[in-house]
C-alpha cells in the first residue's frame, strides 16, 4: 500500500507571492464562513426602516453622499433588496446606513412605506 508523504515545511515555504495569495484565499473563505456563508453576501432588506426597495438595474452604485461624484461604497445587482428611507436628494434615495443610490433604479416593494 502506498503511503502519502507530507512534505516538510521549511522557511522558504512561507516566502513569496504564492504563499501570500494562498493565505489570502484561505482567510477570505474563513471570513465568508464566519458571516454565515455565501448567501449572506447578497443584500437583503429586513424592513427596519419601513421602506424596502428592489434594485431594477443590472448594477447600481451605492455612494457615501447623494452625488455621482461621491465615493463608491457598494454595487448592488438586479433583484437585491435594501432598506431605504423616504428622503430623496438630487435624484438619490437615502438607504439604511446613510448610503445613497439613484432613486430611478429602486422600486418600492408592495406594502412598504417609501413615499
Amino acid at each position: 500500500m502506498a503511503r502519502f508523504k507530507v512534505p516538510k515545511l521549511e522557511k522558504k515555504t512561507f516566502r513569496g507571492w504564492t504563499f501570500v495569495v494562498f493565505a489570502g484565499v484561505v482567510l477570505a473563505l474563513v471570513a465568508i464562513i464566519d458571516r454565515g456563508g455565501l448567501d449572506e453576501l447578497r443584500t437583503s432588506a429586513d424592513g427596519s426602516t419601513g421602506c424596502q426597495l428592489e434594485v431594477a438595474a443590472d448594477e447600481l452604485n451605492v455612494r457615501t453622499e447623494p452625488s455621482a461624484d461621491s465615493a463608491l461604497v457598494q454595487t448592488l445587482v438586479r433583484g437585491d433588496r435594501v432598506d431605504g428611507t423616504r428622503i430623496i436628494t438630487n435624484g438619490f434615495r437615502q438607504l439604511e446606513g446613510n448610503r445613497w443610490a439613484a432613486s430611478q433604479f429602486l422600486t418600492p416593494l408592495p406594502g412598504t412605506n417609501c413615499a
